[in-house]
């Protein structure tokens, strides 16, 4: 039998978010494959919990995303130089003890699951060990961010001798220049025996992911509320969590729209795959999806996707029509209209074509193979 290769995992998030799903669909299917993990995060969280049902290690280390404090009011510039010593005092801290824990756990590899954060880098730079990279996200076109400390500054880092980034998109890898050293391998969403499909369509749309800004759900709820005021029977379900803030103000626009039995906001759920099989389509209206998680969800449970033509959602259903994109709301309004006058069945056909296609390319399986190639072929270059 041959040896474990020893890899410490990074998480900046202790949700059970698309990213975070993805690391644990790959850590099932490496069990087999010879590979002890470690996987570190600054909280506890679903995460946590997910990690020991599946009896994975993980340890907590207090770290921030690397990158500089958002400013959208007075407050926040007030805050904006504290917060900023904050993530560089904590970071620094963070880094200390990863040091310590990779060299006790003698960790051959540390692989970083989000873009927006720095300090795997930066140890395993220390330690001259690889570093694999997840990149997931456009970050300043996407969710505002900006990295520490520039945008250049970070595309060397991607570039750099004995980094190992992986894009989950094409679009990510243009995105960020990267080069020979980089790999595109699409998230492993759901394994293939997973798939389903089952008609006939319940008369509702569905929504899911984060409740924030630039996800896109405030222009969808204004959308929803337009194409309501002709149409009576259909609802929209919106599966997911955010800030309290943020809620408020969704929750306000509904109620102000007299919408409250139409527009329903069901929260956290752990019956996802259950919603996408019986919803007449999921929306995703994020304007830039890094990839587009819940896209491939929605293919692999025989649920048409209705997308923002931009994106990861583009690169998974533009080249071979396997959703439907728009680029206006008031395109999606018509959408709407259309699908209720032709009925869900016009496009059964285009509903199977996708998930054939997400068994084939973001199968749980192909992910964890390639990725497990890319550790082989790191290993064997030391």
């Amino acid at each position: 039998m041959s040896k474990s290769i020893r890899i410490i995992y990074l998480v900046v998030s202790s949700s059970a978010d698309g990213s975070n799903i993805a690391l644990l669909n790959l850590l099932e299917l490496l069990a087999p494959k010879e590979v002890e993990p470690i996987v570190v995060m600054p909280s506890k969280g679903r995460l946590s919990e997910m990690l020991v049902e599946r009896k994975i290690q993980y340890k907590q280390i207090k770290f921030y995303y690397s990158i500089y404090p958002e400013i959208k009011n007075i407050r926040d510039k007030v805050l904006f130089l504290p917060r900023l010593m904050r993530t560089l005092i904590f970071n620094k801290i963070a880094e200390k003890r990863l040091i310590h824990l990779a060299r006790n756990f003698k960790a051959e590899i540390i692989h970083t699951n989000i873009g927006l954060l720095h300090i795997g880098y930066k140890v395993a730079k220390k330690l001259n060990i690889p570093h694999v990279w997840h990149i997931r996200e456009y970050q300043d076109l996407n969710c505002g961010c900006l990295p520490l400390f520039t945008k250049n500054g970070f595309i060397k880092k991607i570039c750099s001798k004995k980094n190992y980034p992986i894009s989950i998109t094409k679009g990510l890898y243009n995105h960020y220049k990267m080069k020979s050293n980089a790999k595109v391998i699409y998230d492993g969403v759901m394994k293939v025996a997973q798939a389903q499909f089952i008609p006939p369509k319940k008369k509702y749309f569905l929504f899911v992911g984060r409740l924030e800004e630039a996800k896109g759900i405030r222009e969808l709820i204004a959308t929803f509320i337009d194409f309501a005021q002709q149409e009576k029977e259909y609802k929209l379900l919106i599966a997911g969590d955010g800030a309290d803030v943020f809620k408020t103000t969704l929750s306000k626009m509904v109620t102000h729209a007299r919408m409250g039995e139409r527009i329903v906001f069901l929260g956290f759920r752990s019956d996802i795959n259950d919603l996408m099989s019986r919803a007449t389509a999921l929306v995703v209206p994020s304007k830039y999806e890094g990839f587009g998680f819940t896209t491939v969800e929605a293919m692999f449970n025989g649920c048409l996707v209705v997308g923002k033509n931009s994106g990861g959602t583009k690169e998974i259903l533009g080249p071979d029509n396997l959703g439907i994109l728009y680029n206006e709301n008031s395109e999606l309004v018509a959408i709407f209209h259309e699908l209720v006058r032709s009925g869900i069945e016009s496009h059964f056909s285009t509903i199977l074509k996708a998930q054939k296609v997400a068994s084939k390319l973001y199968s749980c399986e192909s992910h964890s193979n390639e990725v497990f190639k890319l550790y082989k072929n790191v290993i064997c270059h030391l």
